[in-house]
């Protein structure tokens, strides 16, 4: 038998896991549905004339709001030691386990909470539409913004490094995650504010101390012109930022399995 990863032993993972939080589940989904219903209703309430794009701020906004934090609450198991324990102790592989979570935390939010806000924004579009006939409200649509990017080969790559960005900060709360067992977003967000605040000043020290933008001299990034090349060094970067902190987090949750 497969002792990495076995597709039989991953579906039953995925069946036990849902019967533990399969209730919780549906009441989360249920919440964030009535949270969209409101909010959207205000919005088409509000105005009398929506057209397509109107509704992308939104479906943007809502949806980061809820999926990037959701990742700071993966492997909610390690949050306890006895859960923990029973954890560790099930018949699946760290792959196994590994890829439930990224799946759950990091993947099927982009696939479900799209799907409650188009839901949501045609309720919302409806009961504003019933209450005011004269309303120009056109129904929300992805197609706009989809047809947007596409029109620009630029506007294409920077829609491909936004997601990539949003994912990166999902992968980075995922990995705090992994790390701390208390309070794993507070404790993310702090560090990356440390972090922060330290490459700022390695930076602020390049520029003002060693003087480098001074005499002529140059960092060699200065010199692409291209903003398609520059796209694509940053689409890159992104990359192996997104490889390296979900490789990290990988081995920190294979190292409580040694332990």
């Amino acid at each position: 038998m497969n002792n990495t990863f076995n597709i039989n032993r991953f579906g039953k993972l995925i069946k036990q896991q849902y019967q533990l939080s399969g209730k919780s589940l549906g009441l989360a989904l249920a919440s964030i549905f009535i949270g969209y219903s409101i909010i959207l209703l205000f919005f088409t309430f509000k105005n009398i004339s929506i057209s397509a794009f109107d509704w992308v701020p939104y479906f943007l906004s809502l949806n980061v709001i809820i999926a990037v934090p959701f990742a700071a609450y993966a492997f909610p198991a390690f949050r306890s030691k006895v859960k923990t324990f029973d954890y560790l102790l099930l018949p699946s592989s760290v792959a196994e386990k590994f890829t439930f979570n990224v799946i759950v935390r990091i993947i099927a939010p982009w696939i479900i909470l799209p799907v409650i806000f188009y839901v949501s924004a045609h309720v919302a579009a409806e009961l504003a539409l019933w209450y005011n006939p004269q309303a120009s409200i056109e129904a929300f649509s992805l197609s706009t913004l989809f047809k947007a990017v596409e029109s620009d080969q630029d506007n294409s790559l920077l829609f491909i490094s936004v997601i990539l960005l949003g994912i990166i900060n999902q992968s980075v709360l995922f990995t705090g995650a992994a790390v701390f067992k208390k309070h794993p977003l507070v404790k993310t967000l702090v560090t990356i504010g440390i972090t922060a605040v330290i490459i700022f000043f390695y930076f602020y020290i390049i520029i003002e101390w060693a003087e480098i933008f001074k005499s002529g001299r140059m960092p060699w990034f200065t010199s692409i012109e291209s903003t398609d090349t520059t796209t694509y060094y940053l689409i890159g970067l992104e990359l192996i930022l997104l490889i390296t902190t979900l490789a990290f987090a990988f081995f920190k949750v294979k190292e409580k399995e040694i332990v």
